[in-house]
Parts: C-alpha cells; sequence; structure tokens
C-alpha cells in the first residue's frame, strides 16, 4: 500500500501544529501556598504585610501561585522554623528572636538605637542582605522573599513615666526575647515573655506595669485604653526583625516562570509595605495624646546608659557575623549608611 507523500507531510504538520497548541493552552501548573495565620487580624504585618503580599503574588503569577491564610493557627509563633522546613505550612512570618543560634545577620537591625523607622530600617535591611548577608545561607531549607522590621520598640506604661534608668527599677514590662530583655535586664527592670496574643491579658489584668513594643501595638494589642504614659527613644529601645519564608521544597516545586513572578513581588517589594507601619505608629501616639496620655521624649538620663548598651551590643553582632564568613565592619557600616 503506497503512501502519499504530501498527504504524510501534511498530516504530520497537523499533527505537529494540534500538539503545539495544545500545549500552549496548557494552564500553569497551579500551586496554593498556605500561611501560618497566627497574628490579630488589625496587626500591620497582616494588613500591610501578609494580605499586600498575597494579593501582589496572585495578580503576578496570574492566579497561578496562589497564597491563602490558614483557618487557624498552624504553629506557635516561636516554633515558626519548624512549621516551615517541616511543611507543616508553606509560608511564615517568623520573628528572628525566636531563632538565635541559626539567624544572626539580619538581626542587625534589632540593635539600640539603629532605627529611625519601619520603612527606612526594612529596605536598609533587604539592601544588606543582598550585598552582605546572602552567601551565609542563614535561611537554608526555605526560601527568604522578605526581611524586614516594624517601627521600633519604645516603652509605654501604665503605672508611672519612665524617663530614666532608675525609673525601670523592679518595672514589669512585656518585651520579646532576646536584647530587648537582656537590656532592660541590666537596666533593672523586671522583661516578662509572652506570644503577642497574651499581650492584652497582661497590661488589662495588671500583670505587667507597661510594655516594650513599637507604637503600632497599641492599637494591635488594644491596650491604648490602659496606658497612661509612653516614653518615645529616638532609633529605639530596640527593634525585632522578621522574615517571610516559603518551604524550600515548595519552592523548588514551582515552575521557573513562577519563582521569576513571586519574586518580582518579593525582597524589596515587601520591605517596601513596611511604611504603613510608620503611619500606624504616628497616628496612635497621636490618639493616645489626645486621650489624656502622656507622650515622654526620652533625655539624656536614659539616653545615655542605652547608648552604653549599644557600644557593647553592636560589638557582640560584629564578632558572630565575622564567624559566619561575612565582612561584618563593611556591612553595618553600610546598614548604616542606608539610614541617613
Amino acid at each position: 500500500m503506497k503512501i502519499n507523500s504530501k498527504l504524510l507531510i501534511s498530516m504530520t504538520l497537523s499533527g505537529t501544529f494540534v500538539v503545539a497548541s495544545l500545549v500552549s493552552i496548557q494552564p500553569a501548573l497551579s500551586a496554593e501556598l498556605l500561611i501560618n495565620n497566627y497574628l490579630p487580624p488589625k496587626h500591620p504585618f497582616q494588613v500591610g504585610v501578609t494580605l499586600p503580599w498575597i494579593k501582589d503574588v496572585i495578580k503576578a503569577t496570574n492566579g497561578s501561585v496562589t497564597p491563602k491564610l490558614s483557618a487557624t493557627k498552624v504553629g506557635p509563633p516561636p516554633k515558626n522554623w519548624q512549621t516551615v522546613t517541616k511543611g507543616l505550612a508553606d509560608v511564615v512570618l517568623m520573628a528572628n528572636i525566636f531563632q538565635p543560634k541559626r539567624i544572626h545577620l539580619p538581626t542587625l537591625s534589632q540593635l539600640p538605637l539603629g532605627s529611625p523607622g519601619a520603612l527606612k530600617t526594612s529596605i536598609a535591611l533587604w539592601n544588606t542582605h543582598e550585598k552582605f548577608f546572602k552567601p551565609a545561607n542563614e535561611y537554608k531549607g526555605t526560601k527568604l522573599v522578605g526581611s524586614f522590621v516594624l517601627s521600633p520598640n519604645i516603652i509605654h506604661s501604665g503605672k508611672g513615666p519612665i524617663k530614666s534608668v532608675a525609673d525601670l527599677k523592679g518595672f514589669k514590662l512585656r518585651a520579646a526575647p532576646g536584647i530587648t530583655t537582656k537590656i532592660l535586664k541590666e537596666f533593672g527592670a523586671v522583661p516578662v515573655a509572652s506570644g503577642p496574643s497574651k499581650i492584652f491579658g497582661l497590661v488589662s489584668k495588671g500583670v505587667v506595669d507597661g510594655v516594650a513594643v513599637p507604637a503600632h501595638g497599641l492599637g494591635a494589642f488594644r491596650i491604648m485604653p490602659y496606658i497612661k504614659y509612653t516614653t518615645v527613644i529616638p532609633g529605639g529601645l530596640t527593634n525585632t526583625s522578621f522574615s517571610l519564608l516559603i518551604n524550600g521544597k515548595k519552592w523548588d516545586g514551582l515552575t521557573k516562570q513562577q519563582q521569576q513572578q513571586v519574586d518580582s513581588v518579593s525582597g524589596m517589594h515587601v520591605s517596601k509595605y513596611l511604611g504603613l507601619g510608620d503611619k500606624i505608629a504616628a497616628k496612635n501616639l497621636a490618639a493616645l495624646k489626645k486621650a489624656g496620655g502622656t507622650i515622654i521624649q526620652a533625655g539624656p538620663a536614659l539616653m545615655n546608659p542605652i547608648k552604653k548598651f549599644a557600644i557593647k551590643a553592636e560589638g557582640e553582632w560584629l564578632q558572630k557575623a565575622s564567624a559566619k564568613g561575612v565582612d561584618a565592619k563593611a556591612a553595618m557600616a553600610y546598614f548604616k549608611s542606608q539610614l541617613k
């Protein structure tokens, strides 16, 4: 049986066209990213970081990658590293203070008096990560898509004004673990550790005399009615750095195009979300004053001891960063230059 060569060529070309057409119209591989949802609904990270990032990722990937908040908390904040690396959640917003042995480099942004605001500090932190920290691979097993801070920690009191280190003696303050707890202990205060969800109860029930949190916390944690004095410390008593992480295997399962699309709305893009944190902080301080609260600007009696502690803390950061193979002095100088 003879086959017409022209017919064979026609059939072959037609088949090729059909296959090519089918490939071209195949929908992109879809992926859902489950986010560990543990923050209060009005927390600046929820309103200003997580929700905008979800929206931007969906838009950038044309809906092929869909981040989604978990219906309930998948894991507690101190266990976010385990939650994401074990795949219990695909995405976590992790406070780096809970991984002191693993994550050190971004804590440069947590040092006393080193944070003029959330936006500027977050941009500086991402730039410094890209230029100096990346090769250290502190986030091995995950994909870092954001590195940032909130507005700096300042002191809010429901008991009495804090104008000096002497005022802190025996004063019970809810504080995050790490450098904030360390500096308060050195000044004679009594730090009380707790997760964010416990802050309202501690303050409203009088378990603590005050809190060392950013000004956004007055609203986010619903404690403004119980605060009478806020001591503003230029540059912050300390700050807390955060990392937005995707499970490494989940990231590798995305197509190259999807990865590029997610990258396009991550990193510096995420850092720029933090301008909202500064606006909320300023708004809350104004609201506290209007409600009869007193805003105190820290003077030498408080600032000088903080400056002394900061020098020691910088030295400790430099030593640990150098041990990770980072040009620590250059990184610190670069970071500070970005804050001007």
